[in-house]
């Protein structure tokens, strides 16, 4: 009577672990970018507006633009992510 369910766990687990093997949509790296810029600037960027956002190899390039810089947020695949500042 266990090895049914036991079977059935096996199989439940194995679809909710696939879900975290997809690749990263824009979507969810826009995300990732939006919350590492603001944990960066902590309110002294200014006003902040989505630029553009590029998939290159493995990682997303999410572009920001504020009023006295412009923001690249590099975000990889397993949701590391790094700031970089250009001056305008």
């Amino acid at each position: 009577m266990i090895r049914p369910f036991r079977g059935a766990l096996i199989i439940l687990s194995c679809g909710l672990l696939a879900g975290c093997f997809a690749p990263m949509t824009t979507r969810e790296a826009q995300g990732i970018a939006n919350a590492r810029l603001a944990k960066f600037c902590n309110g002294k960027c200014g006003e902040v507006r989505f630029g553009r956002t590029q998939r290159i190899k493995d990682r997303w390039l999410v572009d920001f633009d504020g009023p006295r810089h412009k923001f690249t947020v590099t975000v990889e695949n397993d949701g590391n992510s790094k700031v970089d500042v250009w001056d305008k």
